[in-house]
């Protein structure tokens, strides 16, 4: 995988080969989609330190939700944008 990295202070760009992802965010829960939809449907995934089962087809999709009232600062920090 190959990936940008900037620079001198944002004037260069290089472009570097990663070999192991970083598994957070939307490349592990794309990950874990992939892995889910492999599954039969009667496997039951083990849930609560194992207390509680789960089929795999009734298990919920991760959702990333953006935080409400998320603050973007830009212009080196002196202007803050909320959406």
């Amino acid at each position: 995988m190959k990936s940008q990295i900037t620079i001198q202070k944002g004037t260069q760009t290089l472009e570097v080969e990663i070999g192991i992802p970083n598994w957070s965010g939307d490349l592990f829960l794309a990950h874990q989609e992939e892995l889910m939809a492999t599954l039969p449907t009667n496997t039951i995934i083990n849930t609560k330190r194992g207390t509680v089962g789960i089929k795999a087809s009734e298990y919920p999709k991760s959702v990333r939700k953006l935080p409400s009232r998320l603050r973007i600062s830009s212009a080196r920090g002196t202007k803050i944008i909320t959406l």
